[in-house]
């Protein structure tokens, strides 16, 4: 550890020292040889600077000649006609009266209040065990209807086959 402060002493010295600097102008100024002036010229970024300013000038000067500016001129050539404007808005508002028509007549509609039984076994589809006594209701008159109108469909299909209005696949 000794030795590296012995080191490290003459080094810190050194750095604490600031270098002397020889950069008087007096000593060197009869060394240097001064050239004439030269000319310089402005150079084009300053020439393309100043045509653009009077560029722009001029245009607004020629834009500012009419009632109205370049830019609301232009947007009134490339707009369309108010008759076209007219005839769009008819056309949605036809539109709109035929959807309300519609949903007039979609919501005052009467509803189909009861759901065509396809199977008696709909009824029966919850758990048969633990079933209090009397929560059942008879369905046996529901069963004998629907069976009957099973049966009365499929002799109005036999007669049409017989008439030969319906041809059967399995024929």
């Amino acid at each position: 550890m000794f030795a590296v402060r012995r080191s490290a002493a003459p080094v810190r010295q050194l750095l604490r020292q600031q270098p002397r600097r020889f950069e008087s102008h007096a000593a060197h100024d009869h060394h240097h040889h001064h050239q004439g002036p030269v000319n310089e010229s402005f150079g084009p970024s300053f020439y393309v600077a100043v045509s653009t300013f009077a560029a722009s000038f001029l245009l607004y000067r020629i834009s500012k000649a009419s009632d109205d500016s370049f830019i609301s001129r232009l947007i009134t050539k490339y707009s369309p006609d108010q008759k076209v404007f007219e005839e769009r808005n008819a056309i949605h508002t036809a539109a709109l009266e035929q959807a309300a028509a519609d949903r007039h007549l979609f919501v005052g509609a009467t509803r189909q209040d009861y759901v065509d039984l396809r199977s008696t076994e709909v009824f029966n589809a919850g758990s048969p065990f633990n079933v209090a006594p009397g929560s059942q209701a008879d369905l046996s008159k529901i069963a004998a209807h629907y069976h009957q109108k099973n049966q009365d469909l499929e002799v109005d299909r036999v007669a049409r086959m017989k008439d030969g209005k319906v041809v059967s696949i399995f024929d």
